[in-house]
């Protein structure tokens, strides 16, 4: 579990960004929006175990957790756009 926690995708992004010339601030930004979509990402592991605990097969938990990731993705983002926090 503790593997599978590391943000391996964000820091490769970040690695690549640093290696095609991107300067330390457009990272640093970058780093921040990630921050705020983890959020809405954390809900598949909330959505999905408490599915399962009450009775559902794996692949209709799974498909309920995702699909309430998505809609907290499309949420988040409104909220960081109404607020000014850029996407």
């Amino acid at each position: 579990a503790l593997l599978a926690s590391v943000p391996i995708v964000s820091v490769l992004a970040m690695m690549w960004m640093n290696h095609e010339g991107q300067s330390a601030e457009q990272i640093s930004v970058f780093a921040k929006e990630i921050v705020w979509l983890l959020i809405p990402s954390l809900l598949i592991f909330i959505v999905m175990p408490l599915l399962i605990d009450r009775g559902w097969d794996f692949y209709p938990a799974l498909g309920a957790g995702l699909v309430t990731t998505i809609i907290g993705y499309f949420l988040m983002i409104e909220i960081m756009t109404k607020y000014g926090i850029s996407t």
